[in-house]
């Protein structure tokens, strides 16, 4: 299990790596719920069903990296 990550310290590619592996284990049925999925990756379970709502509406490409710009602030 990774402890709690802080997905704005990741580089882009892995933010997307570990979103792909999250969707992954959902899809794969190794991991059931968002919680149990959450609780293995060190992420919260509503950045687990935005990225689940994300792949099932658009498929792998909604999880990549896009090069968004930083926010202001």
């Amino acid at each position: 299990m990774i402890e709690g990550v802080d997905m704005r310290r990741l580089s882009p590619a892995a933010q997307e790596d570990l979103r792909l592996r999250v969707v992954a284990a959902l899809e794969s049925g190794r991991v059931a719920t968002y919680g149990r999925a959450a609780e293995l990756f060190g992420v919260s379970e509503r950045s687990v069903g935005t990225w689940w709502r994300a792949f099932k509406a658009a498929g792998r490409p909604a999880l990549l990296a896009t090069g968004r710009e930083s926010r202001a602030g």
